[in-house]
């Protein structure tokens, strides 16, 4: 109970929000010194986990901020996103990424949808994440299932338009 109490004393009383994270980033950096000096070669696999983090950290900015901001929502998912991808790649092979490329843009528009649901209903947000998406769908089945299906780019688009008319509409 002791240890507790003196953990809780030094990180929740003297450190600010930096100087909790720059005792992190140390743990951090000891393990995987660690993990690279024993030769163990796993944890660097896991370095994603860092941007997840950092993700979670931008939408707890804008849960704890009295003007709430959607670029903080945006940012916090598209990192949570990438760093998902990028842990599916350290953990198979960075070759798929040839094939999962698509998947930036759909993240930039996931990221503005969650913006537009969670913190700001501007109708601009809920189109540009809706072109993004289908942008993304568009060029995973142009490049990764057979490039005659290019024509798919005007009905996601139309599509696109169509959902940002209703929910325009339904104001």
């Amino acid at each position: 109970m002791l240890g507790d109490d003196l953990i809780h004393h030094v990180i929740k009383r003297h450190w600010s929000s930096y100087g909790r994270l720059g005792f992190l980033l140390s743990v951090v950096g000891v393990l995987l010194a660690i993990d690279m000096l024993a030769d163990l070669a796993f944890l660097y696999k896991l370095w994603p986990l860092l941007i997840t983090m950092l993700g979670i950290g931008f939408i707890g900015i804008h849960v704890k901020r009295s003007r709430k901001e959607v670029v903080y929502v945006g940012v916090g998912v598209y990192l949570i996103g990438f760093s998902a991808l990028a842990l599916f790649c350290n953990l198979t092979s960075w070759a798929t990424l040839s094939s999962l490329w698509p998947l930036f843009i759909g993240l930039m528009g996931m990221s503005l949808l969650f913006g537009y649901f969670i913190a700001n209903h501007r109708s601009a947000l809920l189109l540009i994440g809706l072109l993004f998406i289908s942008l993304s769908l568009v060029f995973f089945f142009v490049f990764s299932l057979n490039y005659r299906l290019w024509w798919t780019v005007f009905i996601l688009s139309g599509v696109s338009f169509l959902v940002f008319d209703w929910v325009r509409r339904s104001k």
